[in-house]
C-alpha cells in the first residue's frame, strides 16, 4: 500500500495563490506532532488510487519539464525544499492568472518511508487546495458555552494533488495524480501545463479503455430499441474480463461477440481507435482487475420506463422481449424467468 503508519511526513510549505498575485511563506512548517502529522498524511493520500499510474511526459518537447527538473533537484538536496518550493508555486501562479483559475493554497511536502511497488521509498507531494468548507465549532469553559462558525479544509476530499515517488527517474518517475475539481478534462492547467504529466500506458490503463470502448461500441452500434441487447452485450463484455487473465481480441469475438457481423464492426472500431491512439493495445493484453472494480461502479445496467418502472438488466438478453401493443399504443416487455425471490 501507498499509505501506512510509517509514512513520515518530515517538510511542510505552505504558499498562496490569490487573484492579486503570489504570497510566499517565510518558512517551512517546524515541529508537527505525531497526531497532526498521520492526520495529514492521510489526508494527502487518501484520494490517491494506488493502480492509476502516471508519469512525467518527457518526450513532449513543446513543455519545458520545469516541475520535473525542480523534483530532480529536491530528491537530491530534500534540504532545498523550501526554495524550490517557491520555483513551483511562481510557475503555477503565472499559469493561474494566464488562465484565470481559481484561487488557493498550495501546499509542498516531503514525505519519507512511502512504499511503491515493494520498495520503500520517498515522495514529494504537491497539493492545490481551491475549496473551503463551513464549520461549526462550539466553545465552552464550564457551564458558559458559545458557538462560532469559521471556514476551513475539509480532511475527507482533496481538490488538487500530485504524489510524485523517488523512482523510475530515467522514465519521468512513479506518479499518482488526483484532481477531483476537474472530471471533465475541461481544463488540464494542473496537469498537462504545470506538472507536464501523462498517464502511463499499462495494464490498468488497457483495461480501463478497453472498458470504455466496448461502452462506446454498444451505444453506437446497437439501436435504441435494441437497449436489452446493449446492456446484455456490455455485462457480458465485462465478464468475460473478470473470468479471463489476458484480452484476446479473436478469444473475445468468438466468447461475446459471436456474430461475425458484430465481429467485423468491433473489428473496425478497434482500428479506429488504434489509429486515434497508437499506443493502445487492441489485440492482446493483460488484463487489471482493478481496473474492472474501478471502472464498473460507473457502468449502468438499467432500462427506465417512464417514471413508473426501472429494469435491471444482468444476463440473457433471449429472456427479456420488447414489444409495441397497437391497442394501448404503449411499449411494453415481456420477461421470462425461472424462479422469483
Amino acid at each position: 500500500m501507498v499509505i501506512s503508519s510509517e509514512v513520515v511526513l518530515n517538510q511542510l510549505v505552505i504558499h498562496k495563490i490569490a487573484d492579486e498575485g503570489l504570497i510566499t511563506s517565510p518558512g517551512k512548517i517546524e515541529s508537527l506532532d505525531e497526531d497532526l502529522n498521520q492526520l495529514l498524511v492521510k489526508y494527502f493520500f487518501k484520494s490517491f488510487k494506488e493502480e492509476e499510474r502516471y508519469h512525467f511526459d518527457l518526450e513532449n518537447e513543446e513543455h519545458d519539464h520545469q516541475v520535473y527538473q525542480i523534483v530532480n533537484q529536491i530528491f537530491e538536496q530534500p534540504d532545498s525544499l523550501f526554495d524550490q518550493s517557491v520555483e513551483m508555486a511562481t510557475l503555477l501562479a503565472r499559469l493561474s492568472q494566464n488562465q484565470n483559475i481559481k484561487e488557493g493554497d498550495f501546499l509542498v511536502c516531503h514525505f519519507e518511508d512511502c512504499v511503491m511497488d515493494d520498495e520503500v521509498t520517498e515522495v514529494i507531494g504537491m497539493f492545490k487546495v481551491e475549496n473551503k468548507e463551513t464549520y461549526i465549532k462550539i466553545l465552552g469553559q464550564g457551564n458558559d458555552f458559545n458557538i462560532i462558525s469559521d471556514e476551513g479544509i475539509s480532511i475527507n476530499k482533496l481538490d488538487k494533488g500530485v504524489l510524485i515517488f523517488n523512482t523510475d527517474k530515467e522514465n519521468g518517475y512513479q506518479v499518482l495524480h488526483v484532481d477531483i475539481t476537474n472530471k471533465s478534462n475541461s481544463a488540464q492547467y494542473w496537469q498537462k501545463d504545470f506538472l507536464g504529466i501523462e498517464k502511463t500506458r499499462d495494464d490498468y490503463f488497457q483495461t480501463q479503455n478497453l472498458i470504455n470502448n466496448l461502452q462506446e461500441f454498444a451505444q453506437g452500434t446497437f439501436q435504441h430499441d435494441e437497449k436489452p441487447e446493449k446492456l446484455a452485450f456490455v455485462n457480458q463484455s465485462i465478464d468475460y474480463l473478470k473470468q479471463n487473465p489476458f484480452f484476446n481480441k479473436q478469444d473475445f469475438g468468438e466468447k461475446v461477440l459471436q456474430s461475425p457481423e458484430l465481429i467485423d464492426q468491433f473489428e473496425n472500431f478497434q482500428e479506429r481507435k488504434q489509429e486515434e491512439n497508437p499506443d493502445l493495445y487492441v489485440d492482446q493484453f493483460d488484463i487489471s482487475k482493478p481496473a474492472i472494480k474501478n471502472t464498473k461502479r460507473f457502468i449502468r445496467s438499467i432500462i427506465k420506463l417512464d417514471k413508473n418502472f426501472h429494469i435491471y438488466v444482468h444476463g440473457n438478453k433471449d429472456q427479456i422481449i420488447r414489444g409495441f401493443d397497437p391497442d394501448k399504443k404503449l411499449n411494453y416487455y415481456t420477461l421470462y424467468f425461472s424462479e422469483e425471490s
